[in-house]
């Protein structure tokens, strides 16, 4: 008779909204009911922990051996040995919903990414982020309404000289423009990849970034008129062009970067097809 009593109270507690409340241990199913049903009813919001949200919110380090968020942007900006050697700190400065080296970093989520959206100083540290991985490139945001970006006056050709020679900065940033992409900071992605491709292709620059231009950054520009205004831009300075494997080079021929009032019909490859295959019915996504 008590035990019924209790599970009336617990219901009861449920129906007028006091469920968050009140929980009563023990093993019966039955007692897992009201929680349940309360779920249901609102849902099924999403309780997981939201790491990369709080890390971007200064309330915690990151793993391992980490640092808030706000002690990287005010101490690290001209730590190039710090930003050069620790690998650690890149999966949480630009988390992508894909797992990286760090296990310690969690893959974002979808609901993180909308509650971070929305947190106007959450976003406002991503672009510090930003800015302060350019810096260590020898790079420099001009225009953050545009994403122009130059190099930097003071030291390019020294940062310029330790990213060709550490490459694995090319995986860097692959994930900083997928992140960008992520984050609803799509405008900043293409003036960042044809930055790239000016010194890969036009200027003779870091030539050790040069494949990751072309089979990764190009790719990772969401919006596709961009994405095809960067594809005729490498094919106009690629050299050899006729091994120019990225765009159906027909297209590319009658392709006018200028217009924006008509949107062309064709897509870029896949980065690293050798014969280039179109179908003209099916217009891919990349």
């Amino acid at each position: 008779m008590a035990r019924t009593r209790g599970l009336r109270r617990l219901f009861a507690s449920f129906v007028f909204g006091l469920g968050d409340l009140i929980w009563m241990p023990g093993h019966n199913p039955r007692r897992r009911a009201p929680r349940d049903m309360q779920n249901y009813r609102h849902g099924y919001p999403d309780k997981s922990p939201k790491p990369n949200l709080l890390f971007y919110q200064n309330k915690i380090r990151f793993e391992p051996d980490g640092e808030y968020i706000d002690y990287i942007h005010e101490r690290w900006c001209n730590e190039y040995e710090t930003l050069e050697m620790n690998h650690n700190f890149i999966q949480w400065l630009f988390p992508l919903r894909e797992r990286g080296v760090n296990w310690l970093a969690t893959p974002l989520t979808l609901s993180e990414i909308e509650l971070m959206k929305k947190d106007k100083k959450v976003m406002a540290r991503i672009l510090k982020s930003y800015k302060l991985m350019l810096g260590f490139y020898g790079i420099v945001l001009v225009d953050a309404d545009t994403g122009m970006v130059a190099r930097a006056e003071d030291n390019w050709e020294d940062r310029f000289y330790n990213l060709n020679n550490h490459t694995h900065n090319s995986l860097r940033i692959t994930r900083i423009l997928k992140c960008l992409g992520e984050m609803g900071y799509e405008k900043l992605q293409a003036p960042l990849v044809r930055f790239f491709l000016e010194e890969t292709l036009c200027n003779g620059n870091l030539p050790n970034l040069k494949e990751s231009a072309l089979d990764y950054f190009m790719f990772t520009v969401k919006e596709k008129k961009e994405r095809q205004k960067l594809v005729h831009f490498a094919w106009m300075n690629y050299e050899p062009q006729e091994m120019f494997i990225w765009g159906p080079v027909d297209k590319l021929r009658k392709f006018n970067p200028l217009p924006q009032d008509a949107e062309s019909k064709w897509e870029p490859d896949v980065p690293g097809e050798v014969k280039v295959q179109i179908d003209s019915e099916v217009s891919g996504s990349l």
